[in-house]
């Protein structure tokens, strides 16, 4: 009998404590919205990017005073979006390849919220081309770079090193560091030349000091790439060029479709 009213409390107390866990979660699923655009100063138009390299960080301070940070990727086009926020207010900051800029404080979020950050990078690729030459595809352009912004300046901020310039293939229409073909450079390492030029100077020692009649700074030399193209295969090229800061991301430039004849 013992052993009965046991295996009886025992198999009640399991069942309340299976339908507890089965009760409905009455929350709703977050549904707020943050979007925007990465605006380039020097030309009042969208950041040139890579898909989900450069990023939006928040931190939900109405939720606590120390919140983790999260990150939303700010896409090719230089939009950013995520529409599966808590209602709440947010820190808000772009991070990515221009200088620092100052994080938005206690931004409301309920509905859809747009919130634009403008950007000064810290390089440019400038007379860029792309052209398909027989079997080899010319790749070239040189860097230029925008005025400090007055803000950093008179923090006393300078131009960090150059790490690299580079040449980047993809075989679909996003490209750049995060999209491009690693295997078509490995397995046709015979007939694809280098695509990175590695620098590490002083932006001092690669430009001439004289700012141009566009506002930028250029480089002395032109940077070039000869890789094969593949006969029959349509691609998608660009150029882009990193400092040595904290993210290291690339600056861009336009991307180019080239379709290679059979």
């Amino acid at each position: 009998m013992k052993n009965f009213l046991y295996n009886l409390l025992l198999g009640g107390t399991l069942t309340f404590g299976v339908a507890s866990c089965m009760e409905v979660d009455n929350f709703d699923a977050p549904s707020e919205c943050l979007t925007g655009s990465i605006i380039d100063v020097t030309t009042g138009q969208n950041i040139l990017a890579d898909q989900a390299e450069a990023r939006v960080r928040i931190w939900e301070k109405s939720y606590s005073l120390n919140p983790s940070p999260q990150d939303i990727p700010v896409k090719q086009d230089g939009t950013y979006n995520n529409t599966k926020l808590f209602a709440g207010t947010y820190d808000v900051v772009a991070e990515g390849p221009w200088w620092p800029v100052d994080t938005l404080r206690n931004v409301p979020v309920g509905g859809k919220v747009t919130r634009n950050f403008e950007v000064t990078p810290y390089l440019k690729i400038t007379d860029f081309s792309a052209i398909l030459d027989g079997d080899t595809l010319r790749v070239e352009g040189r860097l230029a770079a925008p005025p400090i912004p007055s803000y950093n300046a008179d923090r006393g901020d300078v131009m960090p090193q150059i790490m690299d310039v580079r040449c980047f293939i993809s075989s679909i229409q996003f490209c750049g560091n995060a999209n491009h073909l690693d295997a078509y450079y490995n397995l046709e390492v015979n007939k694809v030349k280098k695509t990175v030029i590695n620098v590490r100077k002083a932006w001092s020692n690669i430009s001439d000091g004289v700012e141009g009649s566009d506002g930028l700074t250029h480089s002395k030399d032109t940077y070039k790439f000869a890789v094969w193209a593949k006969p029959g295969y349509t691609f998608f090229v660009r150029m882009g060029a990193r400092v040595d800061d904290t993210f290291q991301m690339y600056n861009y430039s336009d991307i180019v479709k080239i379709e290679v004849p059979q």
